[in-house]
């Protein structure tokens, strides 16, 4: 994908995966209804988005039970780039997959966020879609911190992997449209199943560019993420 000047910019598409459920979190309703700072999880990262220039519209893919609520948060908190909300599948990638149907034919660029994810930069999205545009596609990373084990089959140390050569992938991930509407087609033909959406990218044989992510980024998913998120709040 060639790189476009600021006078012909990329159309960017961000698809807002919103239809996971409360289990770890020990909650009774989807984890983007729970409020930190006084408003919803979802509203916080639906607010970047809407105020990241370089986003062209947003696509929300959740629970049908969700759905109701995702549409009352968009028009209380003022989503105006929403163009859609839409039903999710039974597991993350069937999810996206759907909204991928509903995303503009004018779209260069698909992105694809964790609605958990709400401390999500501008700076963030901005390195991950320069680098779509050099490489066809990328995802946020920040190095790990610990010392990572391989284990085995019986819960023994089996190896340990170099802790310079490994990185915390984190969302959004983005990748040139052609390349993510092949990649999940080859997916749901082939059978594969992936926990992100650079794995389905990866098994066409392409490679992902990691841009620079942010420690901050952290996908709320237990009780003990929302009282970080409630002191990363209270820091900005």
């Amino acid at each position: 994908m060639k790189k476009k000047t600021k006078q012909n910019k990329s159309f960017v598409s961000c698809i807002v995966a919103a239809a996971g459920k409360g289990s770890r979190m020990q909650a009774e309703l989807n984890k983007i209804f729970l409020e930190f700072g006084g408003m919803p999880v979802l509203a916080h990262t639906l607010s970047v988005l809407e105020n990241c220039t370089a986003i062209d519209e947003i696509i929300i893919v959740t629970s049908e039970c969700d759905l109701l609520g995702c549409k009352d948060i968009a028009e209380e908190f003022g989503i105006s780039k929403v163009t859609a909300i839409t039903i999710g599948g039974k597991e993350r990638q069937d999810s996206v997959r759907n909204a991928l149907r509903e995303v503009s034919p004018k779209a260069d660029i698909v992105l694809i966020h964790d609605a958990a994810r709400p401390f999500i930069t501008e700076q963030v999205i901005e390195g991950v879609i320069e680098n779509v545009a050099l490489c066809g596609a990328a995802a946020p990373g920040v190095p790990c911190k610990n010392t990572l084990k391989l284990a085995d089959g019986e819960g023994f140390i089996a190896d340990t992997p170099d802790r310079s050569l490994l990185y915390e992938i984190q969302t959004p991930q983005g990748f040139a449209r052609d390349l993510i509407m092949r990649a999940h087609e080859n997916a749901l033909q082939n059978g594969l199943a992936g926990t992100d959406d650079c794995f389905l990218v990866e098994q066409l044989g392409t490679r992902v560019k990691i841009s620079a992510g942010d420690y901050r980024n952290i996908k709320i998913t237990t009780p003990e993420d929302l009282q970080i998120a409630e002191l990363f709040f209270e820091s900005l």
